[in-house]
């Protein structure tokens, strides 16, 4: 009987360790909205620089069209969910009045990977290499793919000579642009529904101010000169409020944000997240919040990158890379 009573202490021990631990993945599941991603990519999109990008440590592809650089760059961060048909989809549309550039950060090109991201999040980034693989947050400076993109974005600015670079990140990538002011070619950046960090465990009042990226990066983003736009639906309840608030004290000068965006179906709100690429509809009416959205982005990003970039930036230190 001991031996009983210790394996059924342990299994209930085991559930609610589970059960503590994991509430911040069932509110993630319970807030998720139950709409299935529309649109897919006609062209081609292929490797931009003959073969994947390595940085430091980290390896990845990054897809373009490969169309040449007479337009503005555009570096395209896709969601938790991967480089999914819809993303490169809404690629091919910015691809009318950008260079797009799309990072493959985990999953299949093309696939709807949303179980690859949280294994790359929640399980890798925690357990490959303690305390972080690639999405991990060290004691100090970034996680090591924000280090990644760093690289990206300086390749990117090496092709694109004089042109200033726009950014936009989503979800889980969404507050990552801020972190990639620190190049001073970049001069614009979007951070729609912004969700880092992503707790598997509970949320701290903290978490919900936090934009998950170092103070350090933080600190050179304020000495950048780029604006930065923000998007969110009202009722998004993975993206919480308070990371607009913390962006707006932040940037009180350089943060345009035009209100939270209504979604609603049938006449009626309901849960929305992804205002880019998630919630889009070509026709029908409950697209129209995402298409409003993205024109939004297209006509800040055209404004904002129409300006030489600067040769020299004295408020701003070298690259970090």
């Amino acid at each position: 009987m001991p031996r009983l009573h210790r394996a059924l202490f342990h299994i209930s021990a085991t559930v609610l360790i589970l059960l503590q631990v994991g509430c911040g993945a069932a509110r993630l599941g319970m807030c998720a909205p139950h709409t299935k991603e529309e649109g897919a990519p006609i062209q081609a999109w292929i490797e931009c620089f003959d073969r994947p990008f390595s940085h430091g440590s980290i390896t990845h592809s990054v897809f373009c069209l490969n169309d040449g650089t007479g337009k503005p760059p555009v570096v395209l961060l896709h969601e938790l969910t991967g480089l999914s048909p819809g993303t490169l989809a809404y690629a091919e549309e910015l691809s009318k009045d950008f260079t797009v550039y799309v990072p493959l950060l985990f999953g299949v090109k093309g696939k709807f990977s949303l179980t690859k991201g949280l294994w790359a999040y929640w399980f890798e980034g925690f357990l490959e290499f303690f305390p972080g693989g690639e999405w991990g947050i060290p004691s100090q400076g970034s996680a090591p793919i924000v280090n990644w993109l760093r690289g990206v974005v300086q390749k990117v600015a090496e092709r694109h000579t004089q042109q200033r670079i726009g950014i936009i990140g989503n979800c889980m990538t969404g507050p990552i642009p801020v972190a990639l002011l620190d190049n001073p070619q970049v001069g614009a950046a979007v951070v729609a529904q912004p969700a880092l960090p992503l707790r598997f465990w509970w949320y701290a009042d903290a978490d919900h101010q936090s934009l998950g990226i170092s103070p350090e990066d933080v600190a050179y983003a304020e000495r950048s000169t780029a604006k930065i736009l923000g998007l969110r639906f009202h009722t998004d309840c993975i993206s919480h409020p308070g990371k607009i608030n913390t962006l707006q004290a932040h940037f009180p000068d350089r943060f345009r944000f035009d209100g939270e965006i209504e979604y609603r179906v049938d006449g009626k709100p309901v849960k929305a997240h992804s205002t880019l690429i998630g919630s889009w509809r070509k026709h029908d009416p409950s697209g129209r919040a995402s298409r409003e959205a993205r024109e939004r982005v297209r006509d800040f990003l055209l404004k904002e990158l129409s300006e030489i970039a600067p040769e020299d930036n004295e408020t701003i230190p070298p690259v970090r890379l």
